[in-house]
């Protein structure tokens, strides 16, 4: 950062690594906290502690970023994320000489119940629906008590990391666009999350929430439709599956209004990148 103090990233994976880099390229220094810190790229300082086990012993830093992913999808693991590692973060934090100037922590769209295809915002009722998501809330809740300077950032669906599920789900012949009225998505680009957590740090007076989300919720369908054609795949059968348990539009307002601004409007604009990148583009839309 500008002046000169330490940024920790916990949970330091592939969200955590692109914020890294992006701080090291400014001039920070950067330590990297995971359960094995080794591989980590060079320039972040790696630390090794698993979090949901132990309060780490940290070195002082000014600026704190928890971007940590449960290992699994089932409610032990996002209780052992969301509720005991982070948990032991704070402790580790509350108990320095120096408090730091911000602490930023990443949960997720997961927190809206919505499912009549409305907009959702910062503004908008959550709802602890599933183990899961009142996990996520509970990490919110801890942090807004801890006494420290907290932000929130609630992404949508994170890509642009390798394939990924929708592109194997082609490949694989598993994908199904849903019949009826739409199914809406939301999503933001890796280098966009990355991007919106430094952002948020530098902010001068930010708002407690913010939600990381591209310009263009999507039906599932036509994400599919469209990705199918941008590669050169089988276009995916409509049938009539269940209906979904949520289906919202996230409006990144809140975000845009400071300033920020989305390399990646929208998933077709990602998904163009990615496959360009990779030399996979085989259709021209």
């Amino acid at each position: 950062m500008s002046d000169g103090g330490a940024v920790l990233i916990a949970g330091c994976g592939d969200l955590g690594q692109r914020v890294g880099r992006l701080l090291l390229a400014q001039g920070a220094r950067v330590f990297g906290l995971r359960r094995r810190a080794r591989a980590l790229p060079a320039g972040i300082e790696p630390l090794s502690c698993d979090l949901a086990a132990a309060v780490p012993e940290l070195p002082p830093v000014t600026w704190v970023v928890f971007c940590a992913a449960p290992d699994s999808g089932d409610a032990q693991a996002y209780r052992a994320v969301y509720e005991s590692a982070f948990a032991h973060l704070l402790q580790a934090l509350q108990a320095q000489p120096q408090p730091p100037r911000r602490v930023l922590l990443v949960t997720s769209t997961r927190c809206y119940g919505q499912n009549d295809g409305s907009w959702v915002d910062e503004t908008s009722p959550v709802s602890a629906g599933d183990a899961q998501t009142a996990s996520l809330l509970a990490a919110e809740a801890l942090l807004h008590g801890s006494g420290l300077p907290g932000v929130v950032l609630r992404p949508g669906g994170l890509y642009g990391a390798g394939e990924g599920p929708l592109l194997r789900s082609l490949r694989e012949g598993r994908a199904v666009c849903p019949a009826g009225a739409p199914r809406w998505t939301n999503r933001m680009h890796r280098d966009d999350a990355a991007r919106a957590i430094v952002h948020l740090l530098h902010l001068p007076d930010p708002q407690p929430l913010y939600l990381g989300v591209d310009c263009a919720p999507a039906d599932q369908g036509t994400v599919l439709r469209e990705l199918a054609a941008l590669y050169g795949l089988p276009p995916p059968p409509t049938r009539s599956v269940p209906p979904p348990r949520v289906n919202r539009r996230c409006c990144n307002a809140r975000l845009l209004a400071t300033g920020f601004r989305l390399l990646y409007p929208s998933f077709l604009d990602g998904y163009r990148a990615l496959a360009a990148a990779t030399g996979a583009v085989t259709g021209q839309r």
